[in-house]
């Protein structure tokens, strides 16, 4: 039986020090790298944090060569750094050429409904017929799901969901009759 050998006298001991090394060794060739293919050093410093964490969290052990390893990761990201940004909307800055564009009222007049409370809502339920009240207080108040109020209560879950339509009609008539309020939100 052969002994185990020794690690070898310049290896180190912990593989994520050495990574780490590694990174900070490459980040400078990377970064200079990612801001060729980004064109500005926001998105640089972004697809390189992109690379550096698929390193930390992808890279093979068996890997022979990390340089080569992490540009084509660098560029990877940046594939996928661009997909994101083309689905991402244009987001342009209003200027003095944009004159031409109508300004929207951003602060109108408050809608009717933002007065009325969740205590007045409770209230409110308390008037329903039992068989409506029942439903619309544990979808409601409790949380549950319509197989969980159809359990507890014995009935079809389509019934959960018919009731709790007419719940929320009846409610919106009880609303608008006790604060007065247009019959549309």
């Amino acid at each position: 039986m052969s002994e185990p050998e020794d690690p070898e006298p310049n290896a180190p001991e912990d593989p994520a020090q050495d990574l780490e090394a590694v990174l900070a060794e490459l980040r400078p060739t990377l970064l200079r790298l990612a801001e060729r293919l980004c064109g500005n050093p926001t998105d640089a410093e972004d697809v390189l944090q992109e690379t550096l964490l698929r390193a930390v969290h992808r890279l093979p052990h068996d890997v022979r060569n990390v340089a080569a390893w992490m540009t084509t990761t660098l560029r990877n990201a940046f594939v996928d750094h661009t997909r994101r940004l083309k689905r991402r909307p244009i987001h342009e800055a209003i200027t003095d050429h944009h004159e031409s564009l109508t300004q929207i009222e951003p602060d109108g007049p408050e809608p009717q409904w933002s007065h009325i409370t969740f205590d007045d809502v409770r209230g409110a339920a308390d008037a329903l017929e039992p068989v409506y009240r029942d439903v619309y207080r544990l979808h409601t108040f409790e949380e549950l799901s319509y197989k969980q109020i159809a359990e507890q209560l014995g009935i079809e879950q389509v019934t959960v969901g018919t009731r709790l339509n007419r719940a929320r009609r009846k409610l919106r008539e009880i609303l608008v009759a006790r604060f007065g309020l247009g019959s549309k939100p």
